[in-house]
């Protein structure tokens, strides 16, 4: 498990729950502000993973990143 794949599943996290936070925080009639942070922490968390990767940066690595964070099932 290599930084660049934690900091991918890390982006890949942060930029999901901005959506669900920016939706909570307008129902609520509030500004999406934790959403906003938690998108752009998304994102750079993204490029900073990319950028340790060794080699071009492909959007299958994303998923590369998660096979390889979450545990697999021993047969």
């Amino acid at each position: 498990m290599s930084a660049s794949a934690i900091l991918m599943v890390l982006g890949v996290a942060l930029c999901a729950a901005s959506v669900v936070l920016a939706v909570v925080q307008l129902l609520r009639l509030q500004p999406p502000r934790l959403a906003v942070l938690a998108l752009v922490a998304g994102i750079l968390s993204l490029f900073a993973g990319a950028q340790l990767q060794p080699g071009p940066f492909q959007p299958a690595d994303v998923a590369t990143a998660l096979r390889s964070v979450l545990p697999q099932d021993a047969d």
